[in-house]
């Protein structure tokens, strides 16, 4: 999160009374045609000083104040969409999210949120993720960075530990069997869902939906269940070409060998 440091305000403050000052040294000298433009000037640097605001700094601003005054919730991710903006290096998101208040009901939002270059498939349709709401505006929603971390923690984090471990370690026996014994074939992922834990640091448990595309067979439709190692995140998008084996007996049961 991109925080609103004493060195950005006096950045601010800097550049508007270095604004004032130019016009005014501008207004003082040029005669008659330098009251136009020192205007000129004030329309021009004053609105690119607005639209830098509107972009960048506010955003910024109502993000802080959120995580202090802001509701807790918890959001599910309906769309992600690139919005052609960059801030160091790192491309901004657009997030049209599904969100359940204290009352039960439920209600569409969107928020903007930064997506680190080593880490692009962070955010996921499909995936729950921690939020901060405006007790003042509900559609007014930011990303909760302290729920984040906790999430980004590990299996401990999830709030029924014993029942994933359990799940995770029933689909590891699983997908061993299968490797084991299963018959290989190429498959096309059709769309990636974070199952709403990371394991063992930043390793998320995600289902894959899968066409599976057999040499000599038709192909069919499968899903896969298992940990990514956060560094291959990349690899396993829709789209991409992976690798599995699936039970001859139960083509419904796919596990992925490799990417």
């Amino acid at each position: 999160m991109m925080k609103m440091n004493a060195g950005a305000w006096i950045g601010i403050i800097g550049g508007v009374i270095g604004l004032i000052a130019g016009v005014g040294a501008v207004v003082a000298t040029g005669g008659p045609s330098g009251i136009y433009i020192g205007l000129g000037m004030l329309v021009v640097f004053g609105g690119m000083f607005y639209l830098f605001y509107r972009l960048f700094f506010k955003p910024m601003i109502n993000t802080s104040r959120l995580q202090k005054t802001g509701i807790s919730g918890t959001a599910r991710i309906l769309e992600v969409r690139d919005t052609g903006i960059t801030i160091n290096n790192s491309p901004q998101v657009k997030l049209i999210v599904e969100i359940k208040n204290s009352f039960g009901q439920r209600y569409q939002a969107t928020m903007r949120v930064l997506v680190s270059r080593i880490n692009p498939g962070a955010y996921q349709p499909g995936m729950e993720i921690p939020v901060k709401i405006d007790p003042k505006n509900e559609q007014n929603v930011v990303l909760d960075y302290s729920g984040a971390q906790q999430r980004g923690a590990g299996v401990a984090a999830h709030p029924n530990e014993a029942a994933m471990k359990a799940a995770l370690e029933q689909v590891q026996k699983e997908n061993e069997a299968i490797l084991v014994s299963g018959r290989a074939a190429k498959a096309i992922i059709t769309k990636n869902t974070f199952l709403g834990v990371n394991v063992n640091g930043n390793n998320p448990y995600v289902e894959l939906e899968l066409q599976v595309l057999p040499e000599n067979s038709p192909a069919f439709s499968g899903k896969a269940k298992g940990v990514i190692a956060e560094a291959s995140i990349p690899k396993y998008q829709p789209g991409c070409t992976v690798f599995v084996k699936y039970d001859l007996y139960d083509n419904s049961k796919v596990v992925v060998d490799h990417s």
